[in-house]
């Protein structure tokens, strides 16, 4: 007599989730599908409907994939900032600068910032998992723009990254961290 298969709803879930991003990344927005996921994992299609009833829950499980990862960076840099005025801002730089995207991940950027465009909700959820980083010293009103200047710089260091209009090289994206005060955060063990 086999033994009944174990049920193992995380490890679905990821599964899902990792073939959602593959076929965002093959196939765009416009071919992104239930169907086109489902065609990638070994559960059937109502499996997939069990973890994530529409495409719309389903994106904004990406978006939160994306978030949690950015935000996690983000927060063991803060963590190891020994100044705790301004170490978000300064946290939030040096997770971008740090961040080097494979090509699967700067297509998978670029779709889930045009769904965030398309669906405000999407949108809005992806400002709460940065608006979870962005917990600066409240009485310190110039670092407080110090860190939105640092926080403007990461996110259009990201854009150029995702729209590839500007190379930026390991070494000068250094040096802008070091221009805004990241430097200390970044690994030591890279170039």
């Amino acid at each position: 007599m086999t033994q009944p298969r174990r049920r193992q709803p995380e490890a679905t879930r990821a599964q899902i989730i990792g073939a959602a991003m593959q076929t965002l990344q093959e196939r765009g927005a416009s071919g992104f599908t239930l169907d086109a996921v489902v065609a990638r994992l070994p559960v059937s299609k109502g499996a997939l409907l069990h973890h994530f009833p529409n495409k719309a829950e389903l994106l904004r499980a990406l978006v939160d994939e994306a978030g949690q990862k950015f935000a996690d960076a983000v927060e063991a840099l803060a963590a190891k900032d020994p100044h705790p005025v301004g170490r978000y801002g300064r946290a939030y730089l040096a997770a971008t600068v740090e961040l080097t995207m494979s090509p699967e991940e700067v297509r998978t950027s670029k779709v889930v910032l045009v769904a965030c465009l398309l669906e405000p909700a999407l949108a809005d959820r992806w400002r709460s998992w940065t608006d979870r980083i962005k917990r600066d010293e409240p009485n310190d009103v110039v670092g407080a723009d110090d860190a939105l200047l640092q926080r403007l710089v990461a996110d259009g260091l990201w854009l150029s990254d995702v729209f590839g209009n500007q190379a930026v090289p390991m070494e000068q994206r250094r040096v802008i961290a070091s221009l805004m005060g990241a430097s200390p955060l970044l690994q030591e063990s890279q170039p």
